[in-house]
């Protein structure tokens, strides 16, 4: 995945809708023989996050899930985005808030397959798992570029 794929792909696009970014995410066709050089490691978090690509209306991301890890319930403030799984299958968990505004709760679970991708709205709380042995790696786009994101709290019910 050189940049200017990248910049062919998206170079372009000013405040893309949903379909517009999808495409352009779709057109690149990536393949783990083409992201190997660029998966990041986790560093402080329970995934490796590396920026790809970035205008003042895209910004293009490269996620490394490793096995049985998962993310803290989040949101990606105003933005929207394209997640595109390249190897593994990624488990997608959506999130509602409770009573408590910093409290979320579990509301639907889907499961994304290499070659599938899935739809982030602005504001929405949502986690991802790798319930797998194999490693989870996505490319993600957002429009605009994320900023002002959210972390959550999982609601722990008490028996």
């Amino acid at each position: 995945m050189n940049l200017e794929r990248l910049e062919q792909a998206f170079g372009a696009l000013v405040s893309p809708t949903p379909a517009q970014l999808r495409r352009a995410l779709i057109s690149l066709s990536p393949c783990m023989e083409q992201l190997g050089p660029y998966i990041p490691e986790p560093l402080n978090l329970p995934y490796g996050r590396k920026v790809l690509f970035s205008t003042p209306h895209v910004e293009v991301v490269l996620i490394h899930l490793p096995a049985d890890q998962e993310s803290i319930p989040h949101n990606h403030g105003d933005s929207f985005g394209w997640e595109l799984v390249v190897s593994g299958t990624l488990t997608n968990m959506i999130y509602v808030q409770t009573n408590n505004e910093n409290e979320v709760q579990r509301a639907q679970t889907t499961h994304v397959s290499t070659g599938e991708c899935y739809f982030v709205e602005p504001g929405e709380i949502h986690a991802i798992r790798n319930n797998g042995q194999s490693p989870v790696v996505s490319i993600n786009v957002y429009s605009p570029p994320l900023r002002n994101c959210r972390q959550y709290c999982p609601f722990e019910p008490t028996t």
